[in-house]
């Protein structure tokens, strides 16, 4: 029911809605309206009826002094006959019943009470019982008439409803054929007008259309970060010797062994040589300084390659560096920081060709305070860079027992 509204055209809905709120609103005013002429009524009823009660009263009076019973009985009939009372009965002090005229039947029934007087002494008690029937059909008659009132102004405004909806939905109408474009097909079979525009703004290229204005510099980009450079030697040898399925498992491999050494310490891995892999590392981390977290790195991604070159029939040479950048690697919103890093991936790509057999890292590098106290260097020639000898014996042993957690998932033989 919900979805056939939905999908109903836009005059049906607005004429709908503006009916059903119209119908809301009247019967509220109807149930006010009725309950107040109930109130009114009865209390009209209670008055009339009292009235009835205190002029028999007078009227028996004088025969109740004199004791005489059939003037009573012949004016309560009378009252009876010339009144809307239904039903007329005298009682004395005692209660004892002196008079009666007329019956009482049906609904609606009321009754109302009055003390017969001689002089200032109480002689007696008039009940007088009045039928309410004749205003109970009116007060029913006049809640149905304003029901109906209800209904047929609700009708008057679901018929305006329509046409200012026709109108709207024409003019909606419009707008999306304006906006739709000569291979845009007609989407589903909805005659709901902004169901249709909203297919023909969706199928709009707003990304040509929209500018990129968006060039908040993000503060990852601009922290100083350490970079790990990996050249694939092997690779740069077998990208010409291997087929594509053999030369696919063997990238495979070396992704993992990268990925899974730089995972301990949240590195940041891309590709950004031919056959030079990149590995960023940055802000704060319990494992250490981004320094320290690229050498750790770097010890596990040549220890994993040594352990399974004895087990593959290919070579996994890899030659590398880390050094240090003021700046990030940026992103597609901030090229700044990129276009920095490019002088120390340059400067990392020339000192990997000199084929280092262990990890080199730059003078800037060593001055980090985790590096100094946690590894052993040795000076070399290149460059000024110092290579990795060793590291403090508690870290040394985190990096075995992680060693050891890579080797068991990558030495599984459904991966050799």
């Amino acid at each position: 029911m919900l979805n056939r509204f939905h999908n109903a055209p836009l005059s049906q809905q607005i004429a709908t809605l503006a009916a059903i709120l119209c119908l809301l609103v009247s019967l509220a005013l109807v149930i006010l309206g009725a309950i107040s002429s109930k109130h009114l009524q009865n209390q009209q009823q209670l008055e009339f009826g009292n009235a009835l009660a205190h002029q028999i009263a007078r009227r028996v009076s004088v025969a109740l002094e004199t004791g005489d019973l059939l003037s009573i009985t012949a004016s309560l009939q009378r009252f009876v006959e010339t009144s809307s009372a239904e039903k007329v009965t005298i009682f004395d002090v005692e209660g004892k019943t002196l008079g009666e005229a007329g019956h009482s039947s049906g609904q609606y029934l009321s009754q109302h009470r009055a003390s017969v007087r001689i002089e200032s002494d109480i002689a007696g008690e008039v009940l007088v019982t009045v039928s309410a029937a004749s205003s109970a059909a009116a007060h029913q008659r006049f809640v149905l008439s304003l029901l109906g009132l209800s209904i047929l102004l609700s009708l008057t405004v679901y018929g305006v409803g329509l046409q200012l909806g026709r109108r709207l939905g024409n003019r909606v109408s419009k707008l999306a054929s304006t906006l739709a474009l000569d291979e845009t097909p007609a989407s589903g079979n909805s005659p709901n007008e902004l169901s249709l525009l909203e297919s023909r703004v969706a199928s709009l290229p707003m990304d040509l259309l929209r500018t990129r204005n968006d060039i908040e510099a993000r503060e990852e980009n601009y922290r100083s970060t350490a970079v790990l450079h990996l050249h694939l030697d092997s690779l740069a040898d077998y990208v010409d010797t291997l087929d594509e399925q053999s030369l696919q498992r063997y990238t495979d491999r070396l992704h993992q062994v990268v990925y899974a050494s730089s995972g301990f310490y949240g590195g940041d891995l891309h590709v950004s040589r031919q056959f030079a892999l990149t590995v960023y590392f940055s802000g704060p981390n319990n494992a250490g300084s981004a320094a320290f977290r690229a050498a750790s790195c770097a010890w596990l991604v040549q220890a994993v390659s040594g352990e399974l070159e004895q087990v593959m029939p290919l070579s996994m040479k890899i030659s590398m560096a880390i050094s240090q950048s003021e700046l990030g690697m940026g992103d597609s919103k901030d090229i700044y920081p990129g276009l920095y890093m490019q002088h120390t991936l340059d400067e990392l790509q020339t000192v990997c060709a000199s084929k280092p057999p262990k990890l080199l890292l730059s003078p800037t590098v060593r001055e980090d305070t985790d590096i100094e106290g946690r590894l052993q260097l040795q000076a070399t020639e290149v460059m000024d860079y110092w290579m990795l000898e060793s590291f403090a014996g508690p870290y040394q042993d985190l990096l075995e027992r992680q060693l050891r957690l890579i080797l068991k998932r990558l030495m599984d033989p459904a991966l050799i």
